[in-house]
Order: C-alpha cells, then sequence, then structure tokens
C-alpha cells in the first residue's frame, strides 16, 4: 500500500497545455470527418430517391401492361386518355400518385406518353428488327397500329428524373 501511494504522489496530471493541444487535433481530425457524414446523407438520400423514382415507373409501366390494350389506349393513365387523331401521340402531363401506394411517393409526379408505333418488317431475311416511331415517317400512324410505346417518366422534388419505356401490343 505504502508503494502505490509513494508511485501516485510521483504521477503528475496533464498540464492545460498538453489538454488544449489534443483538443485542438481531435478538431481537426472531426471537422473533416463531420463533412463526410454529410455528404454521405445526400448521397443516401439521391439513392433513395432514384430507387422510389424507378420503383414508381415500374409501378406504372407494370400497370400498363397488366390492363387490356383497349383500356390502355383509351384510359390509362386517366380517362380519358387517347392518343391524338393526328399524330398517334398522348402526353398525360405530370400527375401526383394517388392510391394506396401513394403515401411513399409524396414528392414524386409521373408522366405516361403513349405513341403508336410502326410495325417492324418482318421480310424472310430480315436479320434485325427495327421499331419506328409514326410521326418519323412519311405515312403517320394516326391510327391504332395495335402496338404502342408506353414511356413513363418520373420527377421528384429536386428535379432529377428517371425514365422508362416499354412496347405494348393486342
Amino acid at each position: 500500500l505504502k508503494l502505490l501511494t509513494k508511485r501516485m504522489r510521483r504521477e503528475s496530471g496533464y498540464s492545460l497545455v498538453e489538454v488544449m493541444a489534443s483538443i485542438v487535433i481531435l478538431a481537426l481530425a472531426i471537422l473533416p470527418m463531420a463533412g463526410m457524414f454529410d455528404m454521405g446523407l445526400r448521397t443516401a438520400t439521391t439513392g433513395s430517391n432514384y430507387d422510389k423514382a424507378r420503383t414508381l415507373a415500374n409501378l406504372k409501366m407494370e400497370e400498363a401492361k397488366s390492363i387490356s390494350y383497349a383500356n390502355l389506349e383509351s384510359s390509362f393513365p386517366v380517362s380519358p386518355s387517347t392518343p391524338d387523331s393526328t399524330s398517334g401521340y398522348y402526353d398525360s402531363g405530370f400527375i401526383q400518385e394517388s392510391g394506396p401506394t401513394s403515401a411513399n411517393f409524396t414528392n414524386f409526379r409521373y408522366r405516361v406518353e403513349k405513341q403508336y408505333m410502326k410495325q417492324p418488317d418482318t421480310a424472310p431475311g430480315t436479320s434485325s428488327i427495327e421499331f419506328t416511331e409514326c410521326d418519323a415517317i412519311p405515312n403517320t400512324c394516326s391510327t391504332d397500329t395495335y402496338l404502342m410505346r408506353i414511356t413513363v417518366t418520373v420527377r421528384w422534388a429536386d428535379g432529377n428524373e428517371y425514365t422508362t419505356l416499354g412496347l405494348v401490343s393486342v
């Protein structure tokens, strides 16, 4: 016990200068880390928004593929929504999601574009099939060709967008 008491008396504490120097060194190390946490949080939020936009776009695309062609043509995404008779094109404008999933997509809006497409050439010996937009060729597809391109674009609060497209036929 005497030895321990003797040793404790010889021990001296840290001086104020040493404590202040260690605080400065810690502050210099921690400040850049705080910036990294902020950047990480922003990146995670951006990734989350992108994932939500992709999910909403895919939900709308699957909804378009799951309904009959006649309903797709006339009432998807809202009624009435038949493609224009002169160009074969329809644009819904941006719509706020409603229904059971709307709570998950509060700051997201989607737009559905529909375009009649020219049937591809199916001549024997043709090695590639190309789909052509109707209004890009001389005889436009202002009437139903039974092949429609659906483009879903999702925009969220910070102005970013995600777009997906698919083809639907009878």
